[in-house]
């Protein structure tokens, strides 16, 4: 079936609406899948579609794919109409990739958002609208964590309530375990989202501290990812002079500061709206998502040696 999506600046959270189509049955593929990235071929310094029928579907990935250190295991988000967006999770046992399945701390009727591995593999954090283990519901979105030991997942806890208080969605975590997230605040009226960083620090998360104003610049600024060096920040916005709708921007680590955003350029970008950036376990790859060749966005791949080349 047909899906239609709209952008609209200032919305809480997914930005589109669209018609429904089937679920998780939708995205079964019958072909045996193996190898790294289900056996897909490499993309060079030219975006192409990642895993398509696999992960790129007719449904909406409102996501990159977030793959454990081993590259073993990989969830991603889809949203539906009328649905809870839910996180779907594929594990690859031997060489043989699993058919797309619910993680077992799914939430079935509330929305799990964006998640993403420790550089360890040995904790997961998502987005969730859950309620908080007290019963009370969460104010709106907050920040949780889960801890993965061997192939089993734990119970998901919110993560502390200094750092996440209730409006947190897409986030990252560098090498040290410090925190990048995007929060929607509001001012004067008119809902704001910024990115703020949140250190660990003997255990423990720091109060967390807004990006460079050249970051949060009043625009829309979302989709933080921090490289696991922390040498690179790379984020999501409709500020003046991009090329399409929302483009991907990034910033270098200069002297203990974020140089100016710089746009990513037609390698990345299209005249559509481009978001959702994370790097692939080994490095070698940068995974985005765009709607430049479908109404509803597809996962992308490309060497990250674009990095460099934007340096």
């Amino acid at each position: 079936m047909k899906l239609i999506c709209t952008y609209i600046a200032n919305t809480i959270l997914s930005f589109f609406f669209f018609i429904p189509v089937d679920s998780v049955n939708a995205q079964e593929n019958t072909t045996v899948l193996q190898g790294i990235y289900f056996g897909q071929k490499p993309p060079g310094n030219e975006a192409v579609v990642f895993a398509k029928n696999i992960i790129s579907t007719e449904l909406y990935e409102h996501s990159a794919p977030a793959f454990s250190p081993d590259g073993k295991t990989v969830l991603w988000t889809v949203v539906e109409m009328n649905k809870p967006a839910r996180l779907f999770e594929m594990t690859m046992e031997g060489n043989i990739w699993s058919q797309p399945h619910a993680p077992s701390f799914a939430d079935n009727e509330h929305d799990d958002f964006y998640p993403f591995f420790s550089c360890d593999g040995k904790r997961l954090f998502f987005s969730s609208r859950r309620l908080l283990p007290s019963g009370l519901p969460v104010k709106d979105i907050a920040l949780w964590v889960v801890e993965r030991k061997g192939n089993n997942w734990g119970i998901p806890v919110p993560v502390d309530s200094s750092v996440s208080k209730g409006f947190e969605y897409a986030h990252s975590l560098s090498k040290s375990g410090n925190l990048f997230f995007s929060t929607r605040e509001v001012v004067n009226g008119k809902g704001i989202w910024k990115i703020y960083s949140s250190q660990f620090i003997n255990g423990k998360y720091a109060a967390p501290q807004a990006t460079d104003a050249n970051i949060n610049d009043g625009s829309y600024v979302d989709g933080p990812f921090v490289a696991p060096d922390e040498s690179f920040l790379i984020f999501e916005s409709d500020r003046a002079g991009g090329i399409g709708s929302i483009d991907l921007y990034i910033c270098f680590k200069e002297n203990g500061k974020w140089s100016a955003p710089k746009n990513m350029g037609s390698k990345i970008n299209s005249t559509k709206a481009e978001r959702f950036a994370g790097l692939s376990p080994d490095g070698k790859y940068l995974f985005f998502g765009s709607n430049r060749a479908s109404e509803l966005p597809d996962v992308y791949w490309i060497s990250s040696s674009i990095i460099n080349e934007l340096k």
